[in-house]
């Protein structure tokens, strides 16, 4: 093995190397191109690569750079050529897409101030593809070559005809920065990955020459829930025999990793640990290698052996294979920055990196070093079970459809027989439609549908890994069998005989409809049917992909994710304030000039500030009102709602909800939309700027007229039957969609925002800002703000609650400062969302130093035991009013263990009198009337995990037992 860099291998000029973002080779491995900080677009020779590396003193006898292109206006992200070398893509941070052709008809020419050799080919960029609304980040070439798609900063997929390079298609189904694509080698599907932590596999299917469909197959999240977002890329790779993908960026806990998700489940049970920084791009080899040397031979057992590199920020190349418990390579520091892409050779036996010092690294592999390749007949005949040994978008995915085209075609012939005698006349004409005055029934026109089953079966092995670090990390190989069918209906029409009912031979009458008749490639006749009826051809079926996930944070699943990207520090509030200015009219006059119609044509994210209603002016809260945009989404489990706002009041605004792709329902606002939540399975929410909100059935049916609300919404969250809506005027409003009520008045944010002990003299002052407002599966609401504090609003009481605060960082032994990841849960999320703002603001030390000078003073000896009983108390009575079963459980156990340590023993018994209900009467007289349940969780269970948490502690022994007795427990 051998790591090399060519000295002339560099994006670079007479002052400086430009950072290089991408590379990438043709098909027959003869050219590299590259992409970099320079604008410019290179062709290398690899010929002259590989005899620079050779060890021939270096000597290279033909050109080393073959062309070198800057028709980009900004640094060039990445190049892909296309599979058959005709074309080569380059996208840029210039929003476009340049595809490049090599033309042998003219003559190189050297550029302008170029200092290097003269361009030995001529590349002429031929079509230039505009689309995205930001930095264009990655394109991939499907293995067919038919679609190129590409991905960027404006969080949204383009799909673009490979051959015309028209736009067939836009997918908005991400929530933040697209970052990477590749493509399935099967030609099923492609998946993308994005700064939303998630990955889609969208599928695509062909439908007839000149229609395709695109449906989102699975979302892939759990291995990315921690990724960072610095990383400039998130490069992920298909394995070439269709079973894996190796994801870029993952995270297992603090630890980067690159996550290998499997072919049909879509889960990531594997991982590959070992990089101390993000991982931006992984790369599959492009062969399939086996140990044994003789590979040609057939009718043996052979292993197979798959080879993956990958790269970090660490600056550290690390290759990795399915047969040794450690990496093959792990190279550390071969560049000087991050390694930014990665691109083996069409024999496997080398690969390319990119570096963002400006230099390309070379890595060059001894022969068996990686393996022995098997030929590339036996993998491509792997991914016939996939359906992708020909164009797999127009073949038959089953055997048993292979079968029935055979039928339908044997029916084709005999019919085209029939055609050829009766257009040819004749005796054998006159016969065969007038053998007898028997009457004679005509054939009828048949229709014959078979289901198209796409076996997705995964052998081969795969990389399991896991470790703390790279060279200790364990890789085995294991098989995973995959299967799932996928619908399609073919359709055979059958032309109809004529019937004849004479009682001696007529002449043969030729039907006056003439039939359009076509002879086939293969010089076979074909004779379009009479239309009879208007024959249906049912669409691909789609059936739903459940990813399996490991169990995820209860916050997600018992509160709503919000709805919207908060702005960093939260949303800015005031207790009194004036109106704000509009600009509209200024807008208005800005028309005609040069500068509003670039700002037309450039489609910005944001179109202009929400109109603030009057009623903020006598107010007692103000909050910060999110922009109105020009598009945005939400995409909750397989569907997505996409509302896109019209230009002016003569263009309405548009929502959409799609589910796999295929359009759910289509609805039109009169006015602009502005925040938007819910899911497919109990409605759906939209609010315009007006404070208007639109409620949904999942089908698109109004559940409801529209909900005014009279001022424009700071928040609309939703979660299950609930939905939550906070005005900018601090009202909060809570229904339940399903039963159609309130449950409860609505109440205002001012107590929450300390606006009784707030005072200045113009009436306008600065109150904490809302970094989170939710609603949990029970209807409650959960606030918290940037000075620590979080409250929810309960319905019973009529008031609101504190349920975190910084006070209990002061002396309580449950609260940990030097960690984030406290209790789980939603007491444990506002506790998190506490000790944030805390650290944040660098008080975390401060409050420690104060505690500890507090309990060395007179009169405070039990400071922190009292502090900490209290913190666990408030956590406890949180749980309660939040309906925390898991939390409720987990604190009682704590809570009821500190007492019987402290000796509390009254405590105790008054918790289990509480738990046990009315019964307790002959215990310790008598006890108010309980319900049986608490958080959904009877009593009677809670108390037998108290007596089970302290009944072996002989402190509360005495107290303990009478209530075991009461449950049958002694």
């Amino acid at each position: 093995m051998h790591l090399l860099k060519p000295s002339w291998l560099v994006h670079a000029d007479e002052n400086r190397k430009f950072e290089i973002y991408s590379v990438s080779l043709s098909p027959d491995g003869e050219r590299l191109a590259s992409g970099g900080l320079d604008g410019k677009v290179r062709v290398w020779s690899t010929k002259a690569v590989y005899e620079s590396i050779s060890g021939d003193n270096g000597k290279v006898t033909g050109p080393k750079q073959l062309c070198s292109m800057s028709n980009h206006n900004g640094a060039v992200t990445v190049v892909r050529f296309s599979p058959n070398g005709n074309y080569l893509a380059s996208g840029s941070d210039d929003r476009v897409v340049l595809i490049w052709e090599r033309d042998d008809t003219r003559v190189p020419r050297k550029e302008f101030g170029h200092q290097g050799e003269a361009d030995s080919e001529a590349w002429v960029a031929r079509k230039r593809l505009i689309g995205h609304d930001n930095d264009v980040q990655d394109l991939a070439w499907s293995p067919d070559g038919s679609i190129l798609v590409t991905v960027g900063l404006d969080s949204s997929i383009i799909i673009w005809s490979g051959t015309t390079f028209e736009k067939l298609k836009r997918l908005d189904i991400h929530a933040s920065h697209v970052k990477g694509i590749t493509f399935d080698p099967a030609n099923k599907y492609f998946a993308t990955a994005s700064d939303d932590r998630t990955i889609k596999i969208v599928r695509y299917h062909r439908v007839s020459a000149n229609d395709m469909t695109f449906s989102v197959e699975a979302t892939i999240s759990q291995p990315f829930e921690g990724s960072p977002l610095s990383t400039y890329f998130r490069r992920c790779s298909w394995s070439p025999d269709g079973n894996h993908i190796a994801a870029a960026n993952a995270t297992n806990g603090p630890v980067a990793t690159v996550a290998i998700i499997n072919r049909g489940t879509w889960d990531s049970e594997i991982s590959l640990v070992g990089h101390d920084a993000p991982c931006e791009t992984a790369s599959f080899c492009t062969r399939v290698f086996t140990s044994q040397k003789d590979a040609a031979k057939k009718g043996e057992e052979r292993d197979c052996i798959q080879v993956i590199a990958t790269a970090a920020q660490d600056k550290t190349l690390a290759i990795w294979n399915t047969t040794n418990p450690r990496p093959l390579l792990v190279a550390r520091n071969v560049a000087d920055k991050a390694i930014t892409d990665i691109v083996w050779t069409p024999d496997g036996s080398k690969l390319f990196a990119s570096s963002l010092d400006g230099t390309i690294l070379v890595v060059v592999f001894d022969e068996g070093e990686l393996g022995w390749p098997l030929p590339k007949e036996e993998v491509e005949g792997q991914l016939t079970k996939f359906g992708g040994t020909r164009d797999a978008m127009l073949i038959p995915e089953s055997v048993e459809q292979v079968e029935l085209e055979e039928k339908i075609g044997k029916k084709e012939d005999e019919s085209e027989k029939k055609l050829d005698m009766i257009m040819g006349g004749g005796d054998n004409t006159t016969t065969g439609f007038n053998k007898s005055s028997t009457n004679s029934p005509a054939p009828s026109a048949t229709t014959t549908t078979t289901t198209n089953g796409a076996n997705l079966a995964s052998t081969n092995p795969a990389t399991t890994i896991s470790s703390a670090s790279m060279s200790s990390a364990t890789i085995s190989s294991s098989t995973s069998a995959t299967t799932k069918a996928n619908g399609a209906n073919t359709n055979a029409t059958n032309t109809n005989g004529a019937t004849t009912n004479n009682a001696k031979p007529q002449p043969l009458q030729i039907p006056k409809v003439t039939q359009k008749v076509t002879v086939t490639k293969e010089g076979k006749k074909r004779v379009a049917p009479q239309l009879i009826s208007q024959s249906t051809i049912q669409p691909t079926q789609q059936l739903p992909r459940q990813v399996s996930h490991p169990e995820v944070n209860i916050n997600v699943m018992e509160m709503s994710k919000p709805s919207y990207a908060l702005p960093k520090g939260g949303v800015s509030s005031l207790i009194i304030g004036s109106k704000r200015k509009h600009d509209d009219e200024d807008g208005s006059k800005a028309e005609g000039t040069e500068a509003a119609k670039k700002k037309i044509e450039e489609v910005p994210e944001f179109m202009r500030p929400a109109v603030v209603s009057p009623a903020t002016t006598v107010s007692q809260v103000r909050l910060g009102v999110p922009k109105v945009r020009t598009f945005f989404s939400t995409t909750p489990a397989d569907s997505v709602l996409e509302v896109r706002n019209g230009s002016g009041e003569a263009e309405p605004s548009r929502v959409v909800v799609t589910k796999h792709g295929q359009v759910v329902f289509i609805d039109f606002l009169p006015r602009h939309g502005h925040l938007a939540t819910g899911d497919a399975a109990v409605f759906w929410a939209v609010s315009t700027e007006d404070g208007v909100i639109n409620v949904y059935s999942p089908a698109g049916r109004r559940l409801m007229p529209s909900i005014v609300l009279g001022t424009s919404l700071t928040f609309l969250e939703s979660q299950g039957p609930y939905l939550l809506a906070v005005t900018a005027t601090g009202m909060v409003n809570v229904w339940n969609i399903k039963e159609r009520r309130a449950l409860h008045q609505s109440v205002s944010l001012a107590p929450v925002l300390d606006n009784g002990f707030r005072y200045a003299e113009s009436g306008l002052t600065k109150a904490p800002s809302v970094t989170q407002c939710a609603v949990t599966a029970s209807g409650a609401v959960i606030v918290t703000l940037t000075s620590g504090q979080g409250f929810t609003y309960s319905a019973d009481m009529l008031a609101w609650h504190r349920i975190s605060e910084d006070w209990w960082t002061v002396g309580s032994q449950y609260w940990d400062t030097s960690t984030s990841t406290q209790v789980g849960g939603i007491v444990g999320l506002a506790e998190r969302r506490t000790n944030q703002e805390i650290m944040s603001k660098g008080r975390g030390g401060y409050l420690q130093r104060m505690a500890k000078t507090r309990m060395l003073q007179e009169g405070y000896e039990g400071f922190e035991t009292v502090v900490s009983i209290a913190h666990l108390e408030n956590r406890l009575g949180a749980a309660v009013m939040l309906g925390s079963k898991h939390e409720l459980r987990q604190f009682l156990v704590v809570y009821a263990k500190r007492l019987t340590e402290e000796g509390l023993v009254d405590r105790v018994d008054e918790l289990c009198r509480e738990l046990l209900g009315p019964t307790t009467t002959s215990v310790s007289g008598g006890a108010p009337e309980w319900d049986s349940k608490l958080c959904g969780i009877d009593k009677h269970d809670l108390l037998k995990t108290v007596i089970e948490a302290v009944g072996s502690m002989r402190q509360v022994q005495r107290v303990i037992s009478q209530y075991a007795r009461f449950m049958g427990l002694s």
